[in-house]
């Protein structure tokens, strides 16, 4: 049977560059994403890792927002932290989130 049935019968059938098994996953990143706050936070950490305080410091934001949304980063595996003493470092999880931004920049913006 050629692809085209398959996907007329409803079969999973992905041409694209994500697995069928990936895409669920794939939404919930990109809904994430889509939350300028966090978005804003994301941003911030491709320049390594931060406190929540210089988060709050970077982005303007409230320490309740910034904790708030870094929880949702790290639920989505988008940010991991670890302790060092008292302090709470956050960093991005996965560096192909990097590419994604520099794409967005390149398909929102006017940037070349």
């Amino acid at each position: 049977m050629n692809r085209e049935k398959k996907e007329r019968r409803g079969a999973a059938v992905s041409p694209g560059p994500l697995r069928v098994d990936e895409i669920e996953k794939s939404a919930e990143i990109l809904k994430s994403l889509a939350n300028p706050a966090r978005l804003l936070i994301v941003n911030i950490l491709v320049g390594g890792e931060r406190t929540v305080s210089r988060l709050c410091e970077l982005s303007g934001l409230k320490q309740s927002m910034v904790s708030q949304q870094l929880k949702n980063l790290r639920l989505n595996d988008i940010v991991e932290r670890r302790k060092e003493g008292s302090r709470v470092y956050y960093r991005l999880k996965e560096k192909n989130v990097v590419n994604m931004l520099k794409c967005l920049g390149k398909c929102g913006g006017s940037r070349g």
